[in-house]
């Protein structure tokens, strides 16, 4: 028996696939087109990591099963070669970025062809190209004869270390990400694309796609839509004047509610509204403020801080002065720089208000309908005034609860209050009649108030009783004798807080308890207004309306529409990108260059390093900087800011359609037939910015007539993160980064994919293992030696026609779902039952082959050949299953170790616990979790699951 030689197998056929050029799509092919999209890697180091691995590997079974299902697939790769991480490369060892990228990319391609990936290598692309981004140079000039590109002034990151911008992605923890220095804001004209023309379309345009419900959520709240009212507050400044001072609020139905205004350190009234008082202290926190990124001071978990600008503004809902405050967490480039704080409806805005003691004014009643007796269709409605009442010991920390056995509830005390009377009053002599405690040392309201629904059984109606809160502190145990009545009504017993949080069952009273107690919260759900003068009892979206229509009548509001999302700031002070292909001209101004003239390449410069300035380092190129001005001929300069990395990477999938034209972007017959991709595979932190930025650029090329459809891609899938084995991120500071090329020497490009997809679920975050490493090995070493047995021909028994049909089935689903580390446990299984037999039957062999081959290629390949066929087995048709041969009478039993699900075996229907134990204990994965311990216990749900419990 011959050995299993992963080093010999994997070299002989990774070049007769690059010689025979067998995984190459063919345009126009009558066969129906897949298009498999995955994120291009970005080869800034020396090599890729195991984090591309576990979503190429995936994606090329994926696309490999297409091609046998009878698709023309186009499963393309390319290089995102251009932007800061190379250039940051390039400034540490002194070594050019073009050279590095070029040697990057040497490596990379080895690896992925190593890797055993199906790539059409025919249409390969570079983004750092000339006739690559000759095509994005094309675009940008587009969008900005389309209105979508211009430049303006834009506070920017900036680290004084590098001397250079940051996106906000290249500033972690308020520092660069580059050298580690405090950034801080800065103001430079930037290069800006108008992607918040397209927020509506973005939004939308997601009920047309199949994307993961996470991935559309994400968009939709990046985007951040939002419909509202704009609101004029009068804010008088120092001089006593009146300034214009907008909000944007989606709330005008809590105007009244709002007790003071925080505008950003950025507003332009700052300087206008501070006092002499608080001039110091406003300074130094403007001044503070630089050193903070716009994601920074949007974060919700941070403390929040503020300064008094010493001024007011004048609520336009009652005429009240309110005070005018400064903190970072208002943006300048969200509404109008201003908001109106409403703290007992928000909770930044609570924080804020608690911190410094600011006025909190709830306007929102909840309301609380009984889940236990809820109102009745057919009772009579009743209104009613009432008290809850919160009832403390005289002297220990312990709490009245009441329980009902009439009602089953535990609850607070609660009754009516009659005409005339106090509420105070009203639950002072509930107190005394209920409880039979004579002597109150306190009482006082709850912070919020709220309103019940329920059906009062005792009354026969239904109640929608208004009540007020209240808290009350007895003087001393003194006791007087209750009535007979009210003491089968209320069996009362002391708590501490926590027993009466676990206790109470009414959700309304553990609310009021918690929110009196716990120090208060501020009520952000639904309910009812009130201290709103004419508008009190009326819905938040009726009092919207009413409110926008009375204000707009004085001019003082009117409705809108506001977004988070913010225009692209699409220019770097960078070397290392595309260049933008404008000219700047005394005369003409902006002038694009002419297309003829494209691409403008980047010149080979010796220093690329930032220039202190603001400006790009190609600004003291002036051999190239300086030019004649296309439209009058003029002296002229071109612009030297570069694109971001995100440029290249915006529109790479429409250049795989048609990677080598160099007449147009690419042909229109092929992008009809090509696109949209089919699927689309990429990791969470791509969801926002480079998916949203690519739909933008393909939105606006479909608006310009360049491609056929209005969305670049069908579905959008993501895998989750690998960690490394200690459970924590890879990173070389930790040293518990994987190098995949050593899986590779030791074990082969087979079983590193195929641990890849069997690592866990593809969507979820996974931690390296190496033991799991080598199972998947020994897996695949027992699989060659299983086609080194005798084979026969003939039928194969009925037995093994079973597993093999479910295998076939299941195998096939699991990878059109995701599902791929289950799709190889399968097979695993396969591989169990059919090395009982001393002989092999070659049907049962060359199907295991064939549905092998998208987790092991070259091993699937060699086993194919080896029983006698010449064509190669990627070139096979999937096999069909046989309906008959998965009916019932064979069952997929679940393996729990500890409740987790470590195995899936097949069975015949009704096995005895002993069979289903033996097979189980013997499973690779199995016996991995549970080593030398015997188990505690061994559960078994027959024909469903078996959970050893260890």
């Amino acid at each position: 028996m011959s050995e299993y030689n992963h080093k010999k197998i994997e070299k002989k056929w990774q070049k007769k696939w690059l010689d025979s050029n067998i995984y190459a799509a063919k345009d126009f092919d009558k066969k129906e087109k897949f298009y498999c999209l995955i994120e291009f890697p970005y080869p800034s180091g020396e090599r890729l990591h195991v984090g591309h691995g576990r979503s190429y590997s995936a994606l090329d079974a994926l696309s490999r099963l297409k091609r046998m299902q009878g698709y023309n697939v186009l499963f393309p790769i390319g290089w995102d070669a251009f932007g800061l991480p190379a250039e940051n490369y390039a400034i540490k060892t002194g070594i050019h970025p073009s050279i590095t990228i070029k040697n990057n990319i040497e490596n990379s391609k080895k690896q992925l062809i190593s890797w055993g990936c199906s790539f059409d290598w025919d249409r390969e692309i570079n983004t750092t190209d000339p006739q690559y981004y000759k095509w994005t140079q094309w675009i940008f000039l587009k969008l900005y004869e389309m209105g979508l590109a211009y430049k303006q002034k834009m506070p920017i990151n900036w680290c004084p270390s590098c001397k250079t911008g940051l996106a906000n992605e290249e500033v972690i923890d308020g520092k660069c990400e580059r050298c580690g220095a405090q950034s801080e804001r800065k103001e430079l004209s930037q290069w800006m694309l108008k992607i918040t023309k397209y927020a509506d379309r973005l939004i939308e345009d997601l009920k047309n796609v199949d994307y993961l419900s996470k991935i559309s959520t994400q968009q939709i709240n990046w985007i951040g839509r939002s419909e509202g009212a704009e609101v004029l507050f009068k804010a008088v400044d120092t001089e006593g004047k009146e300034n214009d001072m907008w909000v944007f609020t989606t709330r005008p139905d809590t105007l009244f509610g709002a007790t003071f205004m925080v505008i950003a350190p950025e507003h332009p009234l700052v300087q206008k509204l501070t006092t002499k008082e608080q001039e110091k202290n406003v300074l130094k926190y403007v001044k503070d403020t630089k050193f903070k990124s716009d994601l920074e001071r949007q974060e919700l978990e941070k403390d929040k801080t503020g300064v008094f600008t010493g001024s007011f503004a004048i609520n336009p809902i009652n005429n009240e002065k309110i005070p005018i405050w400064i903190s970072d967490y208002v943006l300048m480039n969200y509404g109008h720089g201003a908001i109106m704080a409403v703290p007992a409806h928000d909770e930044r805005d609570w924080d804020f208000a608690k911190k410094y003691d600011l006025p909190i004014i709830q306007v929102i009643s909840p309301i609380f309908v009984d889940p236990i007796n809820p109102p009745k269709k057919d009772a009579e409605n009743t209104i009613r005034n009432g008290v809850i009442v919160i009832v403390k010991h005289w002297k220990e920390e312990k709490y009245l609860l009441d329980y009902s056995p009439k009602f089953n509830w535990k609850c607070l005390f609660t009754g009516g209050i009659e005409e005339g009377e106090d509420p105070l009053e009203a639950a002072k002599r509930e107190i005394r009649e209920e409880t039979g405690y004579q002597n109150i040392k306190e009482a006082r309201y709850v912070k919020l108030s709220h309103i019940d629904q329920f059906h009062a059984p005792h009354k026969g109606v239904n109640r929608h009783a208004y009540q007020k809160n209240i808290f009350i502190q007895l003087a001393d145990g003194e006791l007087k004798e209750r009535e007979e009545e009210e003491k089968d009504l209320h069996h009362i017993s002391w708590k501490t807080k926590d027993e009466m949080l676990n206790e109470i069952s009414l959700i309304n009273h553990k609310y009021i308890f918690e929110t009196d107690l716990m120090d208060g919260q501020p009520w952000t759900d639904e309910g009812v207004l009130m201290n709103s003068e004419e508008y009190n009892d009326l819905k938040p979206e009726e009092a919207k309306e009413k409110i926008i229509t009375e204000l707009s009548k004085k001019k003082l509001a009117k409705k809108a529409i506001n977004y988070k999302l913010r225009d692209w700031i699409f220019s770097r002070q960078h070397y290392w990108g595309e260049p933008i292909p404008i000219i700047h001209c005394e005369k003409c101004g902006e002038v694009p260059v002419p297309v003829k003239d494209l691409p403008v390449e980047l010149p080979m410069v010796e220093k690329y390093e930032p220039t202190g300035t603001g400006e790009s380092p190609l600004a003291a190129v002036e051999s190239w900087v300086n030019v004649k001005c296309p439209k009058c001929g003029g002296s002229a300069k071109r612009e030297t800011d570069t694109m971001p990395n995100w440029a290249g990477s915006s529109w790479y999938y429409i250049r795989y359609v048609d990677a080598k034209n160099d007449k147009e972007l690419a042909a229109r017959d092929k992008m009809e037939y090509w696109l949209p991709v089919d699927l689309y595979n990429g990791g969470m932190e791509h969801t926002t910015l480079h998916l949203l930025y690519s739909r933008f650029w393909y939105k606006a090329l479909f608006d310009a007539g360049v491609v056929p459809t209005e969305e670049p891609y069908k579905r959008r899938h993501s895998h989750g993160m690998i960690l490394g084995k200690d459970n924590q991120k890879m990173s070389k500071s930790r040293g518990n980064v994987v190098n995949p090329d050593e899986i590779i020497e030791n074990f082969g490009g087979d079983t590193f994919r195929t641990y890849e997809m069997f690592i866990g679920p593809f969507e979820d975050v996974a931690a390296w293992n190496e033991k799991g490493v080598e199972g998947v090995h020994k897996f695949l070493k027992r699989t060659w030696n299983l086609f080194e047995l005798p084979t026969e021909e003939g039928e194969p028994k009925i037995e093994h026609e079973k597993i093999i049909n479910r295998t076939i089935k299941k195998v096939e689903e699991d990878i059109l779902n995701f599902r791929f580390n289950t799709a190889v446990s399968t097979l695993m299984i396969l591989l169990n039952t059919l090395t009982k037999e001393k002989k092999q039957n070659k049907i049962i062999l060359s199907k295991f082959a064939i549905i092998l081959a998208p987790f092991a290629p070259h091993l699937a390949e060699e086993l194919w050949m080896k029983l006698g066929n010449t064509k190669s087995v990627h070139l096979e048709p999937w096999p069909k299953f046989d309906p008959k041969m998965i009916e019932d009478d064979i069952v997929t039993i679940v393996v729990q170790i500890n409740g987790k699900v470590r195995a899936n075996i097949m069975m015949n229907k009704n096995s005895t616990q002993k069979n289903v134990e033996e097979k189980a204990l013997v499973e690779e994965n199995v016996k991995k979790y549970i080593g030398t311990e015997k188990p505690k216990k061994i559960i078994y749900i027959p024909n469903k699951i078996l959970n050893i419990v260890i």
